[in-house]
């Protein structure tokens, strides 16, 4: 698993969304599944992949010019700041991707390979990964904790100068209006929302070329161990820092035939750190619940194997999981990394093939036989 890691970066570099050396990596992977799979198709899409990242800019912008209007005309300023409040809410926070409409649409590829069962199959694992890697977030790598505390308290500028602007109709006591000069002097932490990002795209070997190697290794491990009637699907997402593109996009393409193959997505993120294996129970940001019993067997494989593991909501962020879930799909995600502490690697250059553990893909690996050996015999 290291090895693929280490390919991949050495021949493609850093993966960004819907660049070719995204493109390349993916078709490349779809070479190496073919050596194990019945199956292997890759699947262009199309989406407004700049569309997450590049409507902060907006958002930061409407912000100004609220507080500008809060001087001329508080109504202007009320509708303005609530519409700014509930798009970054429903855009950016819960990856709702209501903005849309205003970017074009660019490629991305999905890389779906299938392992068919010995006899009929009666239902499909899914397991994946994501192949694409994210531009630096350059405010994180040079401040540490606290340049993602600063992405935290510019998310609760603009969720809340709306709130305020709308209730300034109705409250027009001398000192409630004194919080204006809060929300301006705040207005200097939005940089690390408007200028997010730098030029080089990190390696990804945490991020997730991790999770594709395991999955990649499942194919390997069923193409010769066969199952008797579940087929193993492995598939490298395109286009998930670009907030779930690709499994959005399989997802809602697929809808009815993964109904029907009575389909379930076991996610892999970020497979780092061995203390840090965490099944997430929910996922904050996407307003997703995970299903207890789908949890609970996901633990059982962890216990089964002797594999220590935590069990948390994912606070910040999301997984290709959430596309899964919101679809109404059935779906799960574990993580190997910190998810409560900002891991130093986490979108910034330092995400390299040293920062792994490999025994932790080992153990996934582990995890993940036993959870779809278990599942077939059910």
């Amino acid at each position: 698993m290291i090895n693929f890691i280490q390919d991949i970066i050495t021949r493609f570099g850093g993966r960004y969304f819907g660049s070719e050396q995204e493109k390349n990596a993916q078709y490349y992977t779809a070479d190496i599944l073919k050596k194990y799979c019945d199956k292997v198709e890759v699947e262009e899409f199309q989406s407004p992949l700049e569309a997450h990242f590049q409507a902060l800019k907006i958002f930061c912008v409407v912000y100004i010019v609220v507080l500008v209007f809060f001087k001329i005309d508080i109504r202007i300023a009320a509708v303005l700041g609530i519409l700014n409040t509930i798009l970054f809410l429903g855009h950016f926070v819960t990856y709702r991707h209501w903005l849309d409409f205003l970017f074009p649409n660019k490629p991305s590829w999905n890389v779906i390979g299938d392992v068919e069962p010995l006899e009929t199959a009666t239902s499909t694992i899914i397991i994946a990964g994501h192949m694409d890697s994210v531009k630096e977030f350059k405010w994180w790598y040079r401040l540490k904790q606290t340049g993602a505390v600063l992405s935290v308290i510019a998310g609760i500028q603009i969720s809340l100068l709306g709130l305020y602007a709308l209730l300034a109709v109705f409250i027009t006591a001398i000192w409630f209006s004194y919080i204006w000069w809060l929300f301006l002097l705040l207005t200097p932490v939005l940089i690390v929302f408007y200028d997010m990002h730098g030029k080089e795209v990190v390696d990804g070997a945490s991020d997730n070329l991790s999770g594709v190697a395991v999955a990649v290794e499942m194919a390997k491990v069923f193409s010769v161990n066969k199952l008797k009637n579940t087929r193993v699907r492995v598939i490298s997402f395109g286009s998930e820092e670009a907030a779930l593109r690709g499994s959005f996009a399989y997802a809602k393409k697929h809808k009815q035939q993964l109904l029907d193959e009575k389909a379930f997505l076991f996610n892999l993120d970020s497979m780092k750190d061995l203390e840090h294996l965490t099944v997430v129970s929910s996922e904050i940001n996407t307003l997703v619940f995970y299903n207890n019993d789908y949890l609970q067997l996901v633990e059982n494989a962890f216990k089964a194997t002797n594999t220590a593991y935590k069990k948390l909501p994912l606070g910040v962020g999301a997984t290709d999981a959430s596309a899964f879930h919101i679809h109404g799909l059935p779906a799960i995600a574990v993580i190997g990394m910190d998810s409560e502490h900002l891991d130093p690697t986490y979108h910034t250059r330092l995400d390299k093939i040293e920062c792994l553990n490999p025994e932790t893909m080992e153990a996934m690996k582990r995890v993940l036989v036993n959870f779809i050996e278990t599942w077939d015999k059910k």
